[in-house]
């Protein structure tokens, strides 16, 4: 499974190329069915990346892999590519036997901020959150 999150600014053809060479770098993993598992979803991951002119404005994430169904029998293969609201921070690319979700902690982090009030007979607290 591929995780790959790309900043703004960065050019589809630069990626292309790397996402190349970790393509001719799978062929030296020793067990075919891994190496095929690989290369299929660098494969989905350029493909999909076609889709794009240039890389958006807040960058893009990819998660790309075969997952296995409820029935534990039938596998799918999943592409997802999202475009954050915020831009990305740093290049990232994962290829493990799961998804790395925590690149997308950062979206949910809130910039704003609350204020209280609380008062009562004894005093007062004026707080932040």
């Amino acid at each position: 499974m591929i995780s790959l999150v790309i900043p703004p600014n960065n050019a589809i053809q630069k990626i292309m190329g790397f996402l190349n060479d970790e393509y001719a770098q799978a062929a030296n993993i020793k067990s075919k069915q891994t190496m095929t598992s690989v290369q299929g979803a660098i494969t989905s991951t350029r493909e999909k990346l076609k889709l794009y002119k240039k890389i958006p404005v807040n960058g893009l994430i990819v998660f790309c892999g075969t997952i296995l169904m409820d029935d534990n029998k039938t596998e799918k293969k999943l592409t997802l590519d999202i475009e954050p609201f915020r831009p990305c921070q740093s290049f990232m690319y994962k290829c493990e036997n799961k998804f790395i979700p925590e690149c997308l902690n950062y979206l949910l982090e809130d910039d704003e901020k609350f204020g209280f009030i609380i008062v009562d007979g004894g005093g007062s607290l004026f707080a932040t959150l």
